[in-house]
């Protein structure tokens, strides 16, 4: 009898590493009939604080030392002012391997040999029309340079493979591929017919991509990236309250946050409504994306359909509904469910379904090995 192929193959993680979260897919309960998911904030203090970091394994953790550097995770201690992930290259810097990798320990993937599927915004991945090679060798050897705990804690997943993937490409692949591998019957009629696009509404950027039809290629003059993210919303909703109730300062980013999602604040021990100016704030993001969409897609007439992805569209389906959507596109429009895990599900998705086998095998690894796609895909 054969081996099992699964036992001769790394385990894939799929970890859209984000400016404002860390989400993580590792696979499908077909037992429990769910995902399972990571979820973790990109939030990190330089240096070295006194803070109590219990993962959820419960083991003490959360300081780690990378090269000569030292960062300390925030998640959890909304009152410490974190570092702004919204920097040049995060996707290349020592803050975001850390984050990177105490999601995935925090995930329970403690010594757990990995191919690790992250992604890039449009702009970064693609240069010229093609694959960027070199800003994505450079973020494989950013997630390949070692990082050490600091303290007690569970260990740290072994990242012995890595692929990246354009984050909106992702996207599509998790509205394509279904759980088993198998293809979604209306979304693939759908792109044999017409182009499909996808808006992926993120922490620091929007990403657009256009995907031809049967998914032979992007549309790159109709693809591309801008510096409209949710962080942005959320930096709004925080001044606005502050001068509204005449504070000193902006409220830290988890109070917002809660304030977003519930459109109530705490000051004081007091609630107070905040709806009308979450709601606002939330509409002016939105004109600022469909300014941006408009510039890529025209009317989007001749498209077949837009998906909707990212943090960013479940943070408006939370506070303005579905409804509001219709102010960026008028034609059809695809919700993902669970938005803010599409990249996520799509980066494992093509690790497992779209990667050869011999790409994810576990033997005569030596240095953790990058690879890169194209949106072609096999019937």
């Amino acid at each position: 009898m054969g081996k099992n192929v699964q036992d001769e193959t790394l385990r894939v993680v799929g970890t859209d590493d984000g400016h404002d979260t860390i989400k993580s897919c590792m696979g499908w309960d077909a037992a429990a009939g769910k995902w399972l998911y990571g979820y973790h904030k990109s939030r990190a203090v330089q240096g070295l604080e006194q803070v109590m970091a219990v993962s959820r394994n419960g083991s003490a953790g959360g300081a780690y030392a990378t090269q000569d550097q030292r960062f300390t995770i925030a998640d959890g201690q909304s009152l410490l002012r974190s570092l702004d992930t919204r920097m040049d290259n995060y996707a290349l810097s020592p803050l975001n391997r850390t984050l990177v990798n105490h999601a995935l320990a925090d995930c329970g993937l403690a010594d757990t040999p990995l191919y690790l599927v992250t992604g890039l915004p449009v702009d970064q991945y693609y240069r010229n029309g093609a694959p960027d090679a070199e800003m994505i060798d450079a973020k494989i050897a950013n997630l390949a340079t070692p990082v050490q705990r600091i303290g007690a804690g569970p260990g740290l997943a072994a990242i012995v493979k890595q692929g990246v993937i354009s984050e909106a490409i992702a996207a599509f692949y998790d509205a394509l591929i279904q759980h088993d591998g198998k293809f979604d019957e209306q979304i693939e009629k759908l792109i044999s017919r017409r182009p499909v696009g996808v808006v992926d509404l993120g922490g620091k950027t929007t990403d657009i991509v256009v995907i031809a039809e049967n998914v032979r290629s992007v549309y790159s003059d109709r693809s591309g990236t801008v510096n409209v993210g949710v962080l942005q919303l959320l930096d709004k909703v925080a001044e606005r309250i502050k001068a509204e109730f005449q504070l000193n300062a902006n409220p830290p980013l988890p109070y917002i946050e809660e304030a977003c999602r519930t459109k109530k604040f705490e000051l004081f021990g007091e609630e107070k409504d905040v709806g009308a100016i979450v709601e606002a704030a939330a509409r002016e993001y939105l004109a600022q994306v469909q300014n941006f969409i408009v510039s890529k897609l025209g009317d989007g007439s001749d498209l077949g359909a837009v998906l909707f992805v990212g943090g960013g569209t479940a943070l408006i389906l939370s506070i303005l509904g579905s409804d509001a959507f219709a102010s960026l596109y008028k034609g059809r429009r695809l919700i993902a469910p669970e938005p803010e895990y599409a990249n996520a599900r799509g980066m494992w998705k093509y690790g497992t379904f779209v990667v050869s086998l011999e790409e994810r095998a576990v033997l005569a690894t030596g240095q953790p090995k990058a690879s890169r796609t194209t949106v072609a895909l096999a019937s």
